[in-house]
């Protein structure tokens, strides 16, 4: 033995750049999910889409299209903006009964602080699309005569 320690060997600096980069994927991807949920989560809190829900599941045909208890989907899509006590919404709801999937669409306007709905429709997979503004129909009993 002549009395030399063995070499250690030097981490490699790609496994440092390999580690960095991992890190600034994981922070970007964590980053967009939050913006993501927090997007989703003020729509779901929103008139528009509560009243358009609320609609949605108390409606006689749509609970006789959709079947019940009709849950709304996770993924929204559309926009709702608001400036003090005006603003508008275009919003797209989906629905899931037990016999099928729906879709549905809430258009409207805020004006001094109290929304006014132009569109409020259920469009199921199969089936006419429902008009929840229309309240004449809306109140009555599916096979009612």
């Amino acid at each position: 033995m002549n009395g030399e320690q063995p070499k250690k060997k030097g981490t490699s600096p790609w496994l440092w750049v390999g580690c960095g980069c991992a890190l600034l994927v994981a922070a970007a991807v964590t980053f967009v999910a939050v913006i993501v949920i927090g997007v989703f989560a003020a729509i779901r809190a929103a008139d528009p889409y509560k009243d358009g829900v609320e609609r949605a599941r108390g409606d006689a045909r749509v609970q006789e299209a959709l079947g019940t208890p009709i849950e709304p989907g996770w993924m929204l899509s559309g926009s709702i903006q608001t400036q003090n006590r005006s603003g508008d919404c275009d919003i797209t709801v989906p629905l899931n009964g037990s016999k099928q999937s729906a879709t549905l669409r809430v258009v409207g306007t805020k004006d001094d602080g109290r929304w006014t709905y132009t569109k409020m429709l259920v469009t199921p997979e199969t089936g006419p699309p429902i008009d929840l503004l229309d309240v004449g129909r809306a109140s009555a009993r599916p096979g009612a005569g």
